[in-house]
């Protein structure tokens, strides 16, 4: 009797099973692969004639797991953390600043910090690849949706180590026209009537916002999660951005709004994994932005102007 060995089930079918369940289509989960959408399809198609059942059914909003697909979900989801931590461990052993780190941060942290460091980092090792993704979304370290983090917000997950890299200042910031027009808002008596930039949806770690101001009454001119859009739309004349120090700063058409005040104080965070944090090329681009940092701690507590007042 002639008997078939089953293929066994493979890593690399399962996360592309995952990534069209946790998304609710082909063309996001490629994006999350970075593959076409039609090899997800393909893919997904051999894994369900593999196992003989139906894990995906297409409706009017999407994907949506079929029974068989919620039974082997949770299945699915350990053989990922096992994956996952077996790529952490072994790439936290290496011991060569080669390949590639991905690193996530905010657009000010990259401007002013993160990418000096990476070109003064590169010239010492050229093996080296940066991956930098900037943006206020937060990524997934464990999951090594990125390898480093310099953020604002400190996560509570026990797997993460966290470094204290020192505080950056925030301050008001409005073009001259636009403060000539509408004149300088007193401080303690909030923002009413004035146009404000500002995100999408505030982020818990710029809290408090506007240097604590009452927004009752404020006009809200644009929300966008890009600083540097905002701080063109306030040199637009379009209002009032809360912009990094180092950022508004660098802005001739800018002026502070309560100049002679201390700017706000935010703290900023070196993320790794705890897996990830023996590995050579790791230590090599957290050492290089700490220094950058120790370096640029003035500017990035106080701005490149100082004191600047309205005349």
């Amino acid at each position: 009797m002639n008997r078939t060995t089953p293929r066994t089930w493979q890593w690399d079918d399962v996360r592309f099973f995952l990534a069209v369940a946790r998304t609710g289509s082909l063309s996001a989960a490629a994006r999350a692969l970075r593959v076409g959408h039609v090899t997800v399809g393909r893919r997904i198609a051999a894994l369900e004639k593999r196992l003989g059942v139906t894990l995906l059914n297409r409706t009017p909003d999407g994907f949506a797991t079929t029974s068989a697909g919620e039974a082997i979900l949770r299945q699915c989801m350990t053989m990922e953390n096992a994956a996952l931590d077996l790529e952490r461990i072994a790439a936290g052993r290496d011991s060569v600043v080669t390949g590639s780190v991905r690193v996530t941060t905010t657009e000010a942290l990259a401007y002013q910090l993160v990418a000096p460091a990476i070109a003064a980092l590169r010239r010492a090792h050229p093996d080296l690849r940066i991956d930098l993704t900037v943006g206020v979304r937060s990524l997934d370290i464990s999951r090594r949706d990125a390898d480093l983090a310099v953020r604002f917000a400190r996560p509570s997950a026990s797997d993460l180590v966290c470094r204290r890299l020192g505080e950056v200042g925030f301050s008001l910031y409005a073009s001259q026209r636009y403060v000539a027009r509408s004149g300088i808002p007193k401080r303690g008596q909030g923002l009413a009537g004035y146009d404000l930039i500002t995100f999408t949806g505030a982020p818990a770690a710029t809290s408090p916002f506007f240097m604590g101001e009452s927004l009752d009454g404020a006009r809200i001119a644009l929300r966008c999660d890009n600083p540097l859009i905002q701080l063109k739309a306030a040199v637009s004349e379009l209002g009032i951005a809360e912009l990094a120090c180092v950022l508004g700063d660098s802005s001739p058409d800018l002026v502070r709004i309560w100049s002679h005040e201390t700017p706000a104080r935010r703290t900023a965070w070196l993320i790794v994994h705890q897996d990830m944090r023996r590995s050579a090329r790791i230590r090599a681009v957290s050492a290089a932005i700490v220094e950058a940092f120790r370096r640029q701690r003035k500017i990035l507590e106080q701005g490149i102007r100082g004191e600047r007042r309205f005349v």
